[in-house]
């Protein structure tokens, strides 16, 4: 007797890269939400955080496009020892540079 063809791994194939897409999605969306209150805290900066940036606060800014660091450098000078850059992007790539930190 010939094996039959079950369809059930390749559902089980189809379930598993649904999940992962969907998961991945989710991830990106989520990314995009703190970059974007990122960019608000960096340029438009609250009382608080400039009253907290006045007591030692240092505000680690991640995976910022180049452009925001840039304006920010222009104007906002005044609190640049108040930030820090970490991966950051360049024509939408992020920076692979090794600083040396460990």
């Amino acid at each position: 007797m010939e094996p039959r063809f079950t369809s059930y791994p390749i559902t089980a194939i189809v379930i598993v890269i649904t999940i992962v897409t969907l998961w991945l999605s989710a991830n990106r969306a989520e990314a995009d939400t703190a970059t974007k209150w990122e960019r608000h805290q960096l340029h438009q900066p609250s009382p608080k955080l400039l009253q907290m940036e006045k007591r030692g606060r240092v505000t680690i800014y991640d995976g910022l496009d180049n452009s925001d660091v840039d304006r920010a450098m222009d104007e906002q000078f005044d609190r640049i020892g108040s930030m820090m850059f970490i991966h950051v992007r360049t024509n939408g790539d992020e920076l692979d540079l090794d600083d040396g930190c460990d």
